[in-house]
């Protein structure tokens, strides 16, 4: 994995392609990664590493829906 490094959330909705209210409502739900608060910045952070374990993660629940549908 590649050195982790801090993102904002409109990084993550570029990089995940969801809208921004899909991407609040995951994150309060906490079905998206959590945010990261550094004290003297008022928006939250996220880990890019964590994102990707994220989508990872939803890959792989595709391979294991698919492999359902198959039986």
């Amino acid at each position: 994995m590649t050195a982790d490094k801090l993102i904002r959330r409109d990084e993550i909705i570029e990089i995940t392609a969801l809208k921004k209210t899909k991407v609040i409502e995951l994150i309060s739900k906490g079905k998206l990664i959590k945010p990261i608060y550094i004290d003297g910045f008022q928006e939250a952070l996220y880990s890019f590493n964590e994102l990707q374990d994220w989508i990872q993660e939803q890959k792989n629940k595709r391979e294991c829906d698919e492999l359902e549908e198959d039986k």
